[in-house]
């Protein structure tokens, strides 16, 4: 069986737009003006690219909240879930890989809380393995995780696909694992973006993986959907 890897935050699912809606509603909770909090927190954010201990614990300082970072996210943290959700066409394009005889997977970097995504949205009975970094202690752009994953799924990487956002991660890791790659390009262009290295490695002071040299991935698509339809019509 061929194998089909996807990153999960904005690739299976769109994690700006599920983050922009449960926002204005931890806003409330603290009895703050969404109009004016909640533009704060998604620039301080730099989508998911610093962490939230980073966002929340200037979001507490800049608007005076009387709580902690951690108590934040325990707020925060259902909400958010309560938004994150795979869309329909995308979970029927997953049941289309897997009904023309594709093993699919998710390699997602992060804590053990992605976890919560994967069961939460259901992806976890569409898919045949998933693998968490920080879970495993590896994390995209290594081979080994894609190898992890691999084993997981039942299928080789050889002949597999990898689809995803990040250029440092996903596409500098489907290059290093064999993978063919499908670029989410989410309206950027890879010229301008591709070489950069990944932002939550600078913001954790984490060694950065991102290789001097350019390159390209081999497919770029605007949505799951038509990367799932690339891969499909690959045969």
């Amino acid at each position: 069986m061929a194998l089909a890897l996807f990153d999960l935050d904005n690739t299976l699912v769109d994690r700006t737009v599920a983050f922009g809606q449960a926002l204005p509603q931890l806003a409330e909770h603290y009895g703050l003006d969404p109009g004016e909090v909640v533009p704060f927190m998604i620039e301080t954010d730099q989508d998911g690219g610093v962490g939230w201990e980073v966002w929340m614990t200037v979001t507490i300082e800049r608007f005076g909240i009387a709580t902690t970072a951690d108590e934040m996210m325990a707020t925060f943290r259902p909400l958010y879930l309560a938004c994150y959700q795979v869309e329909p066409e995308v979970l029927d394009g997953l049941h289309r890989l897997k009904d023309g005889g594709w093993r699919i997977g998710v390699v997602t970097n992060g804590p053990p809380s992605q976890n919560e995504k994967v069961t939460g949205t259901g992806l976890d009975r569409v898919v045949d393995g998933w693998v968490v970094s920080e879970e495993v202690g590896v994390r995209k752009p290594d081979r080994r995780i894609f190898e992890l994953a691999s084993a997981r799924c039942g299928a080789p990487l050889d002949g597999g696909w990898m689809v995803g956002d990040s250029a440092p991660a996903d596409m500098v890791g489907a290059r290093n694992a064999g993978l063919r790659s499908v670029w989410l390009h989410r309206g950027r262009d890879w010229a301008e973006v591709g070489h950069l290295p990944d932002a939550f490695e600078l913001a954790q002071g984490l060694p950065i993986t991102q290789p001097t040299d350019r390159f390209e991935p081999d497919h770029l698509a605007d949505h799951p959907l038509a990367a799932i339809e690339l891969i499909l019509s690959s045969g």
